[in-house]
């Protein structure tokens, strides 16, 4: 009866169906909306709303939702104090973390200006990035996408991004370009949208991906990961997440 307990417990661990015993704490940028931020001490935002149904409801993982300041969140996973984090997969980050192949969302990088600034026409005719590097731009320290494509630009950094927007109302920047779904609900949440507007030109694509620690007790699940996002959106259920933030 011994062995045959053994035996059982073995083939459960084979399957794929246990995994590591402590719930998965996933980390977030707390200030990120609609994709991420804390609100009465509860994360909330697409990013939770996709893992929670693919990891915890579909897959059975057990989860733990924290949010901190960005940079914080990724020395944590890089720490091997969180499992994971949920963002765009850079050479930096990459270098500690297992990345999955279905994304969580896909997002684009569009330019935000304020319509008052003097120099609007220049800023309109902008159609690069190398452009951009006779403008003051602002972003928000953490940003591995701007310091991998921004980084040798007159940037002012700010702690948070909606400090950032608030910089732009003002015209202590030229422009700001980051996501274009978090920047265009932060500029309608901090009711800027009369001066700040979002020009056409589309500077980059990224996907948003399921980073975990190479360390994690969990970086063995990316495959049944991306098997359960197929499904999420072959069913429509990842469009109904996203409809839920516009």
């Amino acid at each position: 009866m011994k062995k045959f307990y053994v035996l059982i417990c073995f083939f459960y661990i084979l399957s794929g169906n246990a995994f590591s015993k402590d719930p998965m704490k996933i980390v977030y940028f707390d200030n990120f909306q609609p994709f991420s931020w804390q609100e009465n001490h509860k994360m909330q935002g697409i990013l939770i709303d996709v893992l929670n149904e693919a990891l915890q409801k579909r897959m059975g993982i057990p989860l733990i939702h924290e949010g901190f300041p960005w940079e914080r969140a990724q020395l944590l996973v890089k720490k091997n104090e969180a499992d994971a984090f949920a963002t765009v997969p850079t050479p930096a980050r990459l270098e500690y973390t297992v990345v999955c192949k279905e994304p969580v969302i896909n997002s684009t990088f569009t330019l935000f200006v304020n319509k008052n600034n003097p120099r609007i026409n220049e800023l309109k005719a902008v159609k690069n990035l190398s452009e951009l590097n006779k403008f003051k731009l602002g972003h928000y320290i953490g940003s591995g996408w701007a310091k991998k494509n921004l980084d040798k630009m007159d940037i002012y950094w700010c702690g948070k991004l909606d400090q950032t927007i608030e910089m732009l109302s003002r015209n202590r920047i030229d422009a700001f370009i980051d996501v274009s779904q978090v920047v265009r609900y932060n500029v309608k949440k901090l009711k800027h949208e009369d001066v700040i507007i979002e020009l056409p030109t589309i500077f980059d694509k990224s996907p948003f991906c399921l980073c975990i620690g190479k360390k994690s007790g969990y970086s063995n699940i990316l495959n049944k990961f991306d098997e359960t996002m197929k499904k999420m959106e072959a069913d429509g259920t990842l469009e109904k997440i996203y409809q839920k933030y516009k």
